[in-house]
């Protein structure tokens, strides 16, 4: 799995810890899905001895059994697990004990759990600083039939993560999702993650779209299924064996067996007479069908099936089938008491007495609605992956073709602009022509512009990200620099900057300052006319802060979109060949390429306002 980065994200409002689900910024809330426990211990031993031999304290809130399990294991791998609880680098909590303390009416409650799994996570920094933790406690309240709540305590996890420095690593027992219902539970706990690591070891979540989201829970919901499915043929094993002891046994076990068909629920075991009434009725039979035993025994089995069938013959075609072959075999729809469907498997096996006269039949019904639903889902999914390959390998084949564009047209534009410039400044044409050179500079100055950022889109989304030189810099410096160029050229604009003593960095000038100008030029570009643009170079410790801040508003539809490539604001007057809409993607991918982060803000209040936190080194 890899070591887990920290949590360090700014502190929002918590409010009671209704807010939406969503997971932090960066990789540092993950959740295993898991088959066995044998595969939890292994991953889950990884996971606290990294931490404990990385120097870090480590949290785990586990059942007694998962606890034990995850100690000797750590044991088997040379950690010494004494001395790291003596030490306070390994604290050990019980996780129903645990979720107890701050469980109110059935519901996870903020405040205790701040009281209560804060004032742990509190404990353990202050020993060691950095905190990697374990818990099964929302494991627990869904295998207790507590969706909402484990959900609800998925996102007080994220906003814990707010207060305190830590890693999460929590898993869920696949087995738990396979049913129908649980498709909206499992794709708010893949949410709630910034990773999610199937039971093979694959992230499944990774600032994906929604499709691919989609196709994440469809996969947990698959291999889930096929978990329960291998179960249930456990069981049909099991009831096989029965059947044939009960065949050697004779009259012995007769009792036996009806105590064993009677108490069966995951399959309707009924017998038929020769005519096709039912005779007999187990708690299989009603659970699925919804009939009690006083209300269908004496009754046609033509009552579970709908109407059509029954007037096509089938119901007679299936018993003279079984009587001939012995058998017979069928899977489709049937009707349930309350009027509703389901998919069944049924199996119709002829009965005789000792004399080889038939005397009835046995009828055994599966259902297999979620199988059948499944399967739906896997075309779908298969439709859908097949759809995400073609759209990849167009949008691969589309940037390409722009980087190699691009390329191409920076040597004729170079020649282009270099030319124009000396004809201009050797005044070697008349005057009356100098202004349509001065229009052709402009535009080859412009078309430059555009092919530069086509080049930087495409490194950054075929190459890895935007390179960057690292150097000695001073921001406050390249500030001043780039807004004296600016009141140069629109003299109408009043730009107020404040800086600290302090701005210097190591990073990449030229990225650093095509950052800078393009904040300030979006702020002239789209901030109100007439309202003074702010510009603070801030000392922030580790960090350099620049916020740019400007009377303009960005609507809200709008915002979530920023740093989204070819993208621009509905309100924007420029031409269209003035911009691609790539300057803010660019300028993000240059701060994340310094190890930084960028956000934006807008309202009617207070405007709006760029913020860029850069790490002063790599």
């Amino acid at each position: 799995m890899g070591k887990i980065e920290g949590v360090t994200r700014r502190a929002e409002e918590v409010g009671d810890g209704n807010a939406e689900t969503r997971p932090p910024a960066e990789a540092r809330h993950i959740v295993q899905f898991y088959e066995d426990d044998a595969f939890l211990c292994d991953i889950v031993a990884r996971f606290v001895g990294a931490g404990i031999v990385a120097g870090e304290s480590v949290v785990v809130i586990a059942t007694e059994l998962h606890r034990h399990a995850f100690c000797q294991r750590l044991k088997s791998d040379h950690v010494d697990v004494a001395a790291a609880k003596e030490s306070g680098r390994l604290m050990m909590l019980d996780a129903r004990e645990t979720l107890e303390r701050f469980m109110v009416d059935g519901q996870p409650d903020w405040d205790r759990f701040v009281e209560v799994v804060g004032g742990v996570l509190k404990t353990a920094a202050a020993h060691r600083g950095r905190v990697r933790a374990y818990g099964e406690m929302i494991d627990l309240l869904w295998r207790t039939g507590n969706p909402a709540g484990a959900v609800r305590l998925e996102r007080m996890w994220n906003e814990l993560g707010g207060r305190h420095d830590f890693s999460l690593l929590c898993a869920y027992v696949m087995h738990n999702f396979y049913k129908e219902e649980d498709a909206k539970g499992t794709e708010e706990i893949c949410r709630a993650h910034s990773q999610v690591v199937t039971s093979d070891g694959s992230l499944a979540l990774d600032e994906r779209d929604a499709r691919e989201r989609e196709i994440d829970v469809l996969q947990q919901r698959a291999r889930a299924l096929q978990i329960e499915v291998e179960r249930r043929r456990e069981a049909e094993a099991k009831l096989a064996e029965l059947l044939a002891e009960r065949t050697r046994e004779g009259a012995q076990t007769e009792e036996r067996f009806k105590r064993l068909v009677a108490s069966v629920t995951d399959y309707a075991i009924f017998m038929l007479d020769a005519t096709g009434h039912v005779i007999s009725w187990n708690a299989g039979a009603q659970r699925i069908k919804g009939w009690d035993a006083e209300e269908i025994i004496g009754q046609h089995f033509s009552r579970f099936y709908e109407e059509a069938e029954v007037r096509s013959g089938k119901c007679e075609m299936e018993l003279e089938v079984a009587a001939r072959d012995g058998r017979f075999e069928d899977e489709g729809w049937r009707v349930r008491k309350d009027g509703t469907r389901f998919w069944a498997n049924v199996i119709i096996s002829r009965m005789r007495d000792a004399k080889g006269e038939l005397i009835g039949f046995a009828k055994v019904t599966r259902d297999l609605t979620e199988r059948r639903k499944l399967e739906e889902e896997r075309r779908a999914r298969a439709a859908l992956e097949a759809e995400l390959a073609e759209q990849k390998k167009t949008s691969e084949m589309r940037e390409q073709l722009i980087a190699i564009v691009g390329h191409d047209l920076r040597s004729p534009l170079a020649a282009m602009s270099t030319a124009v410039s000396a004809m201009i400044k050797r005044a070697v044409v008349p005057d009356a022509e100098l202004k349509s050179l001065a229009l052709i500079a402009r535009n080859a100055e412009r078309m430059t512009r555009m092919v530069s950022q086509l080049l930087d889109f495409t490194r950054a989304r075929l190459g890895g990200g935007v390179p960057v030189e690292r150097q000695d810099v001073d921001l406050g410096r390249v500030c001043v620099d780039l807004i004296a160029e600016l009141e140069a050229r629109r003299p109408d604009r009043e730009i107020v900057f404040d800086c600290d003593v302090d701005t210097r960095g190591f990073w990449d000038p030229d990225r650093i300052g095509q950052v800078a100008a393009n904040l300030l030029g979006n702020a002239v570009q789209h901030g109100t006319a007439g309202a003074a643009i702010h510009v603070h170079a801030l000392d922030a410790g580790d960090e350099v802060r620049l916020v740019v801040q400007n009377a303009g508003v960005i609507p809200a539809d709008v915002l979530p979109h920023v740093f989204s490539p070819f993208r621009r604001g509905r309100n924007d007057t420029t031409s269209k060949s003035e911009s691609l809409g790539l300057g803010l993607y660019i300028v993000e991918e240059i701060v994340r390429a310094h190890g930084g982060t960028i956000e934006a803000r807008s309202s009617e209040a207070e405007g709006t306002t760029f913020e860029v936190r850069l790490p002063r080194r790599a």
